[in-house]
């Protein structure tokens, strides 16, 4: 609140100031560089910005950067200034003279909104100071918008005392570190009319992929399906790097526009991107390798078609400002899609089989990537030298449209930049070409340091040959971020370097999960020529034989795809399951590229993915979980299970991050609640790896284990397993599967002699079981025919499909039931039972030691709130209790000689008892308010058990709340 007091104290002194001269700076002489610097700059300095930089940060990450250049309409203009925080940009503010009427103008307000809306920001700001205008800038803009379109937000200076509330909550430094700003857009995220710059770009370059194919298609009839995807994403990428290279002042505005004009578009596009090789060289305009290109024929409308929707006015991007990581985004959608041909030549864009399987494509957002660079490329850079990070070799074994070699990469260049700029390093950096000078210590990278850093430290693989073009093109562009036609003309004048590097060698197109071994065995000649596209085996040793050399890549990073392995064809399924030690069962593809990401990584390397939740917990991913914490060093789990990072996608995620070489060294383990606690700090706790083994199945439990595994050891201290007491089996398994004996032959709904008292798990539930149907039970019919009196004594029965808790019921009258019930029987009331599984696993109890315990003592313990929460954190592997989880179950020793203790056994035996007696008047009530009456009686005597039940096991007060904590957080 001080802080919004001195902001109202600066701002009405600026208010009282434009008052007093306000004639004078109404004149149409009082310019915009005048009003910034008197009134502008010191306005956003009151919200707590550093316009001037007189913190000193580099220029990558001061607060508010001025007058980035761009290009509307072939004249050079800029968002006069650009608010960051820690880099990222925050919203825009376009400035004017106060003589403008920014109320109903309509230019300013286009201006404004075309460079927020293409830079993907939400809000943006117009204004002359005496007037502010706040814009949703998710809203696409067109020029034939009036002022007011978009505008959410308007006052004059003298209201903006009054409106300081919003002003300051919403765009003041210290309220956007606070998240303020980004929870008011997510407050209006579903306002209508937004429509953000990826979705509606996507809509456009799919229309131009639709026009292209079907008219390349119509024209050039022997194009194989192949080539004809190939030549419409050439031409689609060549003409967007241009367009963007022009309004970054790299090419002359309006090159492609002038094709417009005239006939043979076609041709003389072509010339241009034959120019484009001679000044690029990169592999985007390679005429040597594309042979398709060339030949083709166009109709001319076709091209002037997609021309003219990428400039002013049909156009509402503003290509400068539109960012390498949205033009990713769109590109990842856009590859979801491909061409596909009919017999007759006629062209169908249909979503890719794979993409269809996963449900469709998730580009990662920036702040995952972020993360995961900082900590992985962050860390193996941290306070080397230049040459030193010149041997740093990064990959993405799943690049895509290349969104984590983009971070990477950005991570590199920031670093360099940081180091060369530094008093001492920056005359020999100048002197040596790697920066240049741009302004009073301020600094930019030279193009042929930034194409040095990308060919030595990048590398990516994905198996879709379109993926990696756009991954190439991605870092491409990346690389002349911060260029223009000066800076760029400098490389020309004085090297021979050409401005882009071929990225063939970084860039590769193959299966990272499988090798040429995969057609091990064949004649070369059998191997089908669409089979061999399809699998597109990848030898990693042979494509990067100068990585393996030094030992393998220092960081691998990345989103692998999640599909499960039921939905990959039959031969590659079992290529995957035989090939790979931890892809096992109903698996998914993520589990393999953890496995091979792990042996690309040198000895000190790191891997680090985002992936599903459900490798924390579930069965499939146990071998690569116990050979993570035998093998390797668990660095970090970052639990984002909390929300969806993939809005579309109904998957939960964590990050993991794992060290190759194994050391003792604490896990750092985190949950994350929502996005904005990425940039502020992360609560971490640690674990010594190890102690997951404690867990069942090695589950990867993401909340503090201490003092659970605190809580284990004391319940262990003072109780015996219980398999020690009772037997615990199936019941009998009903030979369905004969087509001459079906299920339903032995099961009936009424009573007839000979027919036993029957039950499946279904009908189970916490204290109460409903039996309404009879079983025929022939024992030499059925699969397990179990011996009668497991099923004739006192026994406990429990179901081993857990919902929220576990189902424990108590039988007296000798039910039967199917092998969906497991049945616990006292083994001191089998001691004569002549069965020889039950024999041999009778002689090794001491039956004599628990003959004592009441089979409702175990009842009440098995029905707890304690005992679900041991069941979840340490024998569950999800949503399923087996014999062998229940088995291993800790009940509490009574020394029966010990008054006090045989008092609580037996207090907790009548407690059971009337909890009993209530479950059987709840389900038999005829009238509601009897069974909420009942209700209350079961739910008061729940809560009895489990304070004596903690009290039985010695839990103090905090260890209640750790255990009652835990199973709500989880």
């Amino acid at each position: 609140m001080v802080q919004k007091t001195e902001a109202r104290k600066q701002i009405e002194l600026l208010a009282a100031r434009f008052t007093e001269n306000i004639s004078q700076y109404k004149r149409t002489d009082y310019d915009e560089a005048n009003t910034r610097v008197d009134f502008i700059d010191p306005f956003f300095e009151a919200l707590g910005w550093d316009v001037a930089n007189k913190e000193g940060y580099a220029e990558q990450y001061r607060e508010v950067v001025r007058e980035a250049k761009v290009i509307i309409v072939g004249k050079h203009k800029a968002p006069d200034y650009s608010f960051r925080i820690g880099g990222i940009r925050k919203f825009f503010v376009e400035a004017k003279k106060p003589s403008v009427d920014l109320k109903k103008e309509v230019s300013p307000a286009f201006q404004l909104r075309r460079y927020a809306y293409t830079a993907k920001l939400p809000l943006s700001i117009l204004t002359d100071f005496e007037e502010i205008s706040v814009y949703d800038t998710r809203i696409k803009p067109s020029v034939k918008d009036l002022a007011s379109v978009a505008r959410i937000f308007y006052c004059s200076y003298k209201d903006y005392l009054k409106n300081l509330d919003f002003l300051y909550d919403t765009f003041s430094k210290d309220a956007i570190l606070k998240g303020s700003f980004d929870r008011y857009i997510e407050s209006t995220k579903k306002k209508r009319g937004t429509s953000e710059v990826d979705k509606e770009f996507l809509k456009l370059i799919d229309q131009w992929r639709e026009k292209l194919a079907k008219n390349i298609a119509i024209r050039n009839k022997k194009l194989t399906l192949y080539e004809l995807n190939f030549a419409v994403q050439k031409i689609i990428d060549r003409i967007i790097f241009l367009r963007i290279a022009e309004d970054r002042q790299i090419e002359d505005y309006g090159k492609l526009q002038v094709l417009s004009n005239g006939a043979n578009v076609y041709e003389r596009l072509r010339q241009i991107f034959y120019h484009s090789d001679k000044r690029y060289n990169s592999g985007l305009f390679d005429f040597k390798k594309d042979r398709i290109t060339p030949s083709l024929i166009i109709d001319d409308k076709v091209i002037k078609e997609i021309i003219k929707s990428v400039y002013y006015p049909d156009s509402p991007y503003e290509f400068s400002v539109l960012g390498v990581e949205i033009l990713g985004n769109i590109y990842e959608q856009f590859l979801g899609k491909t061409i596909r041909l009919t017999p007759a030549h006629q062209v169908k864009v249909e979503e890719k089989p794979e993409v269809k399987k996963a449900g469709g494509v998730y580009y990662t957002p920036k702040y995952i990537v972020d993360y995961i660079v900082k900590n992985t490329v962050g860390e193996i850079i941290k306070k080397k030298t230049p040459k030193q990070i010149e041997k740093i070799k990064i990959l993405d074994p799943a690049c895509g449209s290349g969104s984590f070699l983009l971070g990477a990469y950005q991570s590199l260049l920031d670093e360099h930049l940081n180091w060369y700029s530094k008093e001492g390093h920056n005359k020999k950096a100048l002197k040596q070409g790697k920066i240049i000078q741009i302004g009073k210590n301020s600094y930019q990278l030279s193009v042929a340091e930034k194409q040095r850093i990308l060919t030595n430290n990048i590398f990516g693989v994905d198996i879709d040959r379109q993926a990696v073009e756009v991954s190439k093109l991605s870092l491409l562009l990346k690389l002349l971020e911060g260029e223009t036609e000066e800076s760029t003309g400098r490389l020309f004048r004085y090297t021979q370097l050409k401005l882009l590097p071929d990225l063939s060698n970084n860039i590769k197109c193959g299966n990272s999960l499988i090798g040429t071994d995969y057609f091990e065995g064949r004649i070369t000649g059998t191997i089908d020529e669409d089979e061999l596209r399809k699998i597109n085996p990848f030898d990693w040793q042979k494509e990067f034989t100068d990585v393996f050399a030094q030992g393998g890549f220092d960081a691998v990073i990345g989103n692998p795809p999640y599909v499960n392995i039921e939905n990959i064809e039959k031969n590659v399924r079992e290529f995957l399951l035989s090939s790979y030690s931890t892809c096992e069962k109903r698996t998914d593809i993520y589990i393999p590229f953890m496995e091979k990401g792990l042996s690309l990584i040198n000895s000190s390397g790191l891997l680090s993915f985002i992936i599903p939740f459900a490798f924390t917990n579930q069965i499939y991913g146990e071998a690569l979980r116990k050979k993570i914490i035998k093998e390797h060093s668990l660095q970090e789990i970052l639990d984002l299970s909390s929300y969806f990072v993939f809005q579309e996608a109904n998957v939960k995620n964590i990050i993991i991050r794992i060290r190759k070489t194994f050391a003792s060294k604490k896990s750092r383990i985190a949950t994350v609640n929502n996005k904005n606690e990425f940039f502020r700090n992360i609560k971490f706790h640690h674990i010594y790896q190890k102690e997951l083994l404690n867990l069942k199945n090695s589950r990867f439990e993401t909340k503090d284990i201490s003092k659970l595994l605190s809580i284990k050891k004391k319940l262990f201290a003072i109780s015996i397993l219980f398999e020690q007491i009772c037997y615990i089996a199936y019941g009998a398994r009903l030979n369905h599967r004969s087509k001459k004996i079906g299920k339903k032959a032995y099961i009936f709904e009424e009573f007839r002699d000979g027919l036993k008292p029957y039950i499946e798990g279904r009908d189970i539930e916490r204290y109460y079981f409903t039996q309404d149907k009879f079983l025929d039970y022939k024992p030499k019919e059925h699969y397990n025919a179990m011996f009668p009196e497991l099923f004739e004594n006192d026994k406990i029965m429990f179901i081993n499909v857990v919902k929220d808790k576990l189902r424990f019921c108590y039988d007296n009258s000798g039910i039967y039931n199917s092998h969906t019930v497991i049945n616990c029987v006292p083994f001191n009331n089998l001691i004569d039972v002549d069965y020889s599984p039950l024999k041999k696993y009778r002689n090794t109890m001491d039956v004599g030691k628990v003959k004592n315990y009441s089979i409702k003592y175990l009842l009440g313990l098995l029905n707890s709130t304690l005992m679900g929460w041991y069941f979840k954190f340490f024998l569950s592997e999800g949503v399923h209790c087996y014999p062998n989880d229940a088995k291993q179950l800790p009940i509490r020793k009574i020394d029966f000689s010990n008054p006090k203790e045989k008092k609580m056994h037996d207090d907790l035996v009548a407690m059971v008892d009337k909890m009993l007696k209530s479950q059987k008047k709840y389900h038999s009530a005829r009238l509601e308010q009897d069974k909420k009456l009942y209700k209350t009686q079961i739910d008061l005597l729940d809560h009895q058990i489990d304070s004596l039940v903690y009290k039985l096991y010695g839990l103090t007060e905090d260890e209640i709340k750790v255990v009652e904590g835990s199973l709500k957080e989880g």
